[in-house]
């Protein structure tokens, strides 16, 4: 009887160890556990004014991130910013399977701007972004969708030499990445959008997605599916033309 108790009290202590690391894990990753749900933080937020999934935000605010790599034309009546990290899976199904979607009828058409924004959530995506950062633009935007199709190849490694083989498939050799990823003037602005998105956007958690026009900015947190966000944009895409 005493050996039976022993084990009962060994897988309780288990499986408490278990709920505690997982709540610290959501809560490291930007989601908390509401109403017997697994949500983003940002979604149950102090309440803000709705137009359809997305918030609205001030109209005047500045988006302080670059658009050096930005996919589109800068005359398009609509700019979506695509915070992402590169380790995250709803960022990836998003990246591989909706934004080719978004490229194809609205980014090619002309009516949308994509720029992409590194929103690390951790040391190897902070790694990632810093080298996506050092990529031409001719090479940027297939390094980024290599990264996210190999998600489950590189984020857990403890060296580099994924990441760098990947780097080198699209220009950037040996010394060049290592140079790169102990870049802190990089670093810093990588950073510095982060936090400027966590302060101004109410960011906890990726991916997010902000739509700037004429008309204002108003943001999406998380992965929608296609049909809605379709809806959204050419609601606002039709009080912009």
């Amino acid at each position: 009887m005493e050996s039976v108790i022993k084990k009962i009290s060994n897988i309780l202590s288990i499986i408490v160890v278990f709920c505690v690391s997982a709540v610290f894990y959501f809560n490291y990753k930007g989601f908390a556990y509401e109403d017997g749900k697994i949500v983003l933080k940002s979604q149950i937020a102090e309440a803000a004014e709705m137009n359809g999934i997305a918030t609205v935000l001030p109209a005047n605010m500045a988006i302080n991130v670059s658009a050096k790599y930005a996919r589109g034309s800068a005359a398009a009546p609509l700019t979506m910013y695509e915070f992402s990290s590169l380790d995250c899976p709803h960022c990836a199904d998003f990246h591989l399977d909706i934004e080719p979607k978004l490229v194809e009828e609205y980014v090619d058409t002309g009516l949308l701007r994509i720029i992409f924004v590194n929103f690390p959530l951790d040391s190897n995506a902070m790694k990632a972004a810093m080298l996506s950062e050092c990529m031409t633009y001719e090479n940027y935007f297939g390094f980024i969708d290599k990264l996210f199709d190999t998600q489950r190849s590189w984020w857990m490694e403890k060296d580099n030499d994924l990441l760098f083989r990947y780097a080198a498939e699209y220009g950037v050799s040996y010394d060049e990445a290592l140079s790169c990823i102990h870049n802190n003037t990089v670093a810093e602005e990588i950073i510095s959008s982060r936090q400027d998105a966590i302060m101004r956007l109410k960011m906890k958690g990726t991916p997010a997605f902000l739509f700037s026009g004429a008309d204002g900015n108003e943001i999406i947190y998380g992965v929608v599916k296609y049909g809605k966000l379709k809806e959204y944009l050419d609601n606002r895409l039709a009080g912009l033309q």
